[in-house]
Protein backbone atom coordinates (compact mmCIF):
# COMPACT_ATOMS: atom_id res chain seq x y z
CA UNK A 1 0.00 0.00 0.00
CA UNK A 2 1.13 3.83 -0.08
CA UNK A 3 2.59 4.95 2.74
CA UNK A 4 -0.53 7.72 2.27
CA UNK A 5 -2.68 4.65 3.42
CA UNK A 6 -1.23 5.11 6.93
CA UNK A 7 -3.66 8.56 7.64
CA UNK A 8 -6.58 6.51 6.26
CA UNK A 9 -6.47 3.27 7.92
CA UNK A 10 -8.51 1.44 10.84
CA UNK A 11 -6.12 0.04 13.20
CA UNK A 12 -9.04 -2.31 13.98
CA UNK A 13 -9.45 -3.49 10.79
CA UNK A 14 -5.79 -3.93 9.02
CA UNK A 15 -2.03 -5.08 11.31
CA UNK A 16 0.76 -3.17 9.67
CA UNK A 17 3.67 -5.80 8.90
CA UNK A 18 6.55 -3.59 7.64
CA UNK A 19 7.56 -0.91 5.21
CA UNK A 20 10.01 -0.55 2.25
CA UNK A 21 12.17 2.19 3.41
CA UNK A 22 15.98 2.52 4.27
CA UNK A 23 17.44 1.76 7.08
CA UNK A 24 14.50 -1.12 8.44
CA UNK A 25 16.09 -3.82 6.92
CA UNK A 26 18.03 -5.38 10.07
CA UNK A 27 16.53 -8.65 10.05
CA UNK A 28 16.41 -8.79 6.04
CA UNK A 29 19.64 -7.78 4.90
CA UNK A 30 19.99 -6.69 1.01
CA UNK A 31 20.22 -9.21 -1.46
CA UNK A 32 21.40 -6.63 -4.34
CA UNK A 33 24.07 -3.24 -4.29
CA UNK A 34 23.65 -0.75 -6.78
CA UNK A 35 27.25 0.64 -5.75
CA UNK A 36 28.04 -0.05 -9.72
CA UNK A 37 25.35 2.17 -10.89
CA UNK A 38 24.80 5.99 -11.32
CA UNK A 39 21.98 8.41 -11.19
CA UNK A 40 20.33 10.07 -14.02
CA UNK A 41 18.15 12.88 -14.77
CA UNK A 42 15.13 12.37 -16.76
CA UNK A 43 16.85 14.33 -19.75
CA UNK A 44 19.95 12.15 -19.33
CA UNK A 45 22.10 14.43 -17.41
CA UNK A 46 23.89 12.79 -14.30
CA UNK A 47 23.36 14.00 -11.00
CA UNK A 48 26.51 13.32 -9.47
CA UNK A 49 24.94 10.47 -6.97
CA UNK A 50 25.90 6.69 -7.27
CA UNK A 51 23.62 4.25 -6.84
CA UNK A 52 25.07 3.65 -3.20
CA UNK A 53 22.10 6.09 -2.78
CA UNK A 54 19.29 3.70 -3.69
CA UNK A 55 20.55 0.65 -1.79
CA UNK A 56 17.92 -0.84 0.89
CA UNK A 57 15.19 0.62 -1.28
CA UNK A 58 12.75 -1.38 -3.09
CA UNK A 59 13.73 -0.99 -6.51
CA UNK A 60 12.01 -1.66 -9.85
CA UNK A 61 13.64 -2.59 -13.63
CA UNK A 62 13.28 0.08 -15.86
CA UNK A 63 12.62 3.76 -16.31
CA UNK A 64 9.20 4.77 -15.81
CA UNK A 65 10.10 8.22 -17.94
CA UNK A 66 8.99 10.12 -14.64
CA UNK A 67 11.37 10.19 -12.17
CA UNK A 68 15.70 10.05 -11.85
CA UNK A 69 16.63 6.77 -12.49
CA UNK A 70 19.65 4.59 -12.08
CA UNK A 71 21.85 2.99 -14.37
CA UNK A 72 24.94 0.77 -14.98
CA UNK A 73 28.05 0.66 -17.11
CA UNK A 74 26.14 -2.50 -19.12
CA UNK A 75 23.28 0.33 -19.27
CA UNK A 76 20.76 -1.94 -16.78
CA UNK A 77 18.35 0.79 -15.47
CA UNK A 78 16.51 0.75 -12.45
CA UNK A 79 14.11 2.59 -10.24
CA UNK A 80 13.43 3.37 -6.58
CA UNK A 81 10.09 2.49 -5.93
CA UNK A 82 8.12 4.47 -3.95
CA UNK A 83 8.08 4.06 -0.13
CA UNK A 84 4.92 1.59 0.65
CA UNK A 85 3.63 -0.21 3.86
CA UNK A 86 2.85 -4.28 4.39
CA UNK A 87 -0.57 -4.21 6.23
CA UNK A 88 -2.11 -8.14 6.59
CA UNK A 89 -6.42 -7.79 7.58
CA UNK A 90 -7.26 -8.62 10.95
CA UNK A 91 -9.30 -11.89 11.11
CA UNK A 92 -12.34 -11.37 13.28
Amino acid sequence: MPISFLGKHSPDQFEILGATQRGCHDEVPDTKKYDGYWEVKQNGQKTGSSGGKTNENANLVGNDGEKNYFINKEGRIIQSAYQRIFIRHKKK
